[in-house]
């Protein structure tokens, strides 16, 4: 299972940035990529433990797709049905992803005023 995290218009002004010989687009990538792990490593601890595995696959899952744009998630068949289906745990994906997403923001937004 993959959750992706999208920008609208993120290709757009990176571009630009290109354009204009500024090192915006590598600072993102890098805020991306730390957000990105942050909310592998609070989805790995918030996740339902059996073994164990589930945690560990979502811990290591972070990788980059393009400048910009990270994704995490599992590989384990039974991740989806965790997600969404597991009694006490259900959503810990989507509430690291909504626990993260406002700091993620601001993060991008004072790496562009520079």
């Amino acid at each position: 299972m993959k959750l992706n995290v999208s920008i609208k218009g993120a290709d757009k002004v990176m571009k630009e940035f290109i354009k204009r010989g500024t090192n915006a687009p590598g600072n993102v990538d890098k805020v991306a990529e730390s957000y990105t792990r942050k909310m592998a490593n609070s989805s790995g601890d918030m996740a339902p433990v059996k073994s164990g595995d589930l945690e560990e696959d979502i811990i290591a899952s972070p990788r980059r797709l393009k400048l910009g744009v990270w994704e995490f998630g599992s590989t384990l068949a039974y991740a989806k049905r965790q997600e969404y289906e597991h009694r006490s745990k259900k959503g810990f994906i989507r509430k690291s992803v909504w626990n993260h997403r406002e700091s993620l923001r601001k993060r991008i937004r004072e790496e562009l005023s520079k």
